[in-house]
């Protein structure tokens, strides 16, 4: 019983990330750039190119749900719609 259980719990579970949407801020020229990831910003600085000046900050973060795949794509902001 217990292992019909588990099956039907991995088949209804639901999956889920949080977005953020990045500014990447280069005090010295004034260049802002937004970019939107699944890395929060100080797992973004060790994974992405970023100048050592340069600041990295989150606008906005939001929770995708459902599948979590690789090669999915980052779902929409909902603030934003």
């Amino acid at each position: 019983m217990r292992f019909l259980l588990l099956i039907y719990i991995s088949f209804t579970a639901q999956a889920e990330y949080r977005a953020f949407e990045l500014v990447i801020v280069n005090p010295s020229t004034g260049q802002e750039q937004v970019v939107t990831s699944t890395l929060d910003p100080n797992q973004y600085r060790h994974f992405y190119p970023v100048k050592p000046e340069e600041r990295v900050t989150y606008r906005s973060t939001w929770m995708c749900r459902g599948n979590t795949s690789w090669y999915k794509s980052i779902c929409q902001n909902p603030k934003k719609n």
